[in-house]
């Protein structure tokens, strides 16, 4: 029943922050609701200056209308000019100011425009004309008051589905990661290697035993972050690589070209294992025929390849790369680039 609720808030407040689009409804909505209240204050206005002798035509009428819908839409106009070049939250206050002046300036231009049309040159003198001029930026005030609001509840809006979205990517993408980590198949080859090596080479099985136990507690430290410092996800790649190389051996070669600066950067965490074991889980390695993946980094991003050596039975598995780059998409403006060549597969990453 709350969730029930809080769904139609949602789709109210939605609702009101489409009011200043526009699409067909909203506009519509707008000319009918700004004639009423241009109407409404006209009446007023006869009313209070009290001069029953008036005799007001429609074409009069029409004009209140037009009036006010011309300050109205002029305001809409103004307010998505605005949102280009001063976007809410940044720099409110020189934006209210600039919409005040720039509505008074247009609403001054109409006045005067219909008064010339009338022909009157005593028009300002009425008392009712100086009531509407009044009313009118009380008007002028509350639709940049409106305005402002409904940018602040559209921006609000869309940082809460941001923020569900991501927060349901990175649980996703958690999940994901760490039942690839511990999927029987990874658990099976590591612990039959590990098994080996105690037997064997028990000195080295104790290295293998750390880093196994590395990557395990990186998936699970990094799960509450959005992201992590390369630097950080370079020293877990190291230990994830190890365990792929005890098994793989010569066949399997990581190669690692990263800049200092680009160490200080972030990236989303197990983004590099999630590439290293796309290229482990679709080619073949041998000695003779190595899988060999490049790490390098550049100002702003970071590339990731390997030579191509497709198995057989090897399928396009997109579900990855494809959350990969939901993730960057409510990260960062800038895309990952996914390059697939006769030879090599190629994936490059922003760093953020």
């Amino acid at each position: 029943m709350i969730h029930l609720i809080q769904t139609m808030k949602n789709k109210e407040l939605h609702f009101l922050s489409q009011l200043s689009s526009y699409t067909l409804k909203s506009m519509l909505i707008r000319i009918a609701s700004v004639s009423g209240v241009g109407l409404l204050f006209f009446f007023l206005s006869i009313k209070i200056t009290g001069d029953v002798n008036l005799h007001v035509s429609v074409f009069e009428y029409l004009q209140v209308v037009l009036i006010f819908n011309i300050i109205s839409e002029s305001n809409v106009f103004i307010d998505h000019l605005a949102e280009r070049f001063l976007p809410i939250p940044e720099k409110i206050s020189l934006r209210v100011v600039l919409h005040i002046v720039v509505s008074l300036i247009i609403a001054v231009a109409a006045v005067f425009y219909f008064s010339l049309i009338m022909r009157e040159t005593s028009f300002f003198s009425y008392p009712i004309v100086q009531l509407m001029i009044f009313l009118g930026l009380i008007f002028i005030f509350i639709l940049i008051l409106v305005s402002v609001t409904l940018r602040i509840v559209e921006k609000w809006i869309f940082s809460v589905r941001q923020l569900e979205e991501l927060k349901s990517l990175k649980l996703k993408s958690d999940y994901n990661s760490l039942q690839a980590q511990l999927n029987p198949h990874f658990l099976f080859n590591n612990l039959s290697v590990l098994k080996s090596m105690i037997t064997f080479d028990p000195d080295a099985a104790i290295v293998f035993t750390q880093n196994f136990t590395d990557v395990y507690r990186y998936v699970l430290q990094s799960k509450d972050q959005t992201t992590v410092k390369l630097s950080d996800e370079l020293e877990f790649m190291d230990a994830y690589t190890a365990l792929h190389r005890e098994r793989m051996g010569e066949a399997f070669q990581v190669i690692k070209k990263v800049g200092e600066t680009a160490l200080k950067k972030d990236i989303p965490p197990l983004a590099l294992q999630l590439l290293v074991e796309n290229a482990v889980k679709h080619n073949i390695a041998t000695k003779d025929a190595p899988l060999i993946i490049h790490i390098a980094s550049n100002e702003d991003s970071l590339t990731v390849s390997n030579n191509l050596n497709l198995k057989e039975s090897a399928y396009s598995e997109k579900t990855g790369l494809n959350n990969l780059k939901q993730r960057y998409a409510l990260l960062s403006d800038r895309q990952v680039e996914i390059n697939h060549g006769n030879d090599t597969f190629e994936v490059k990453i922003p760093l953020l």
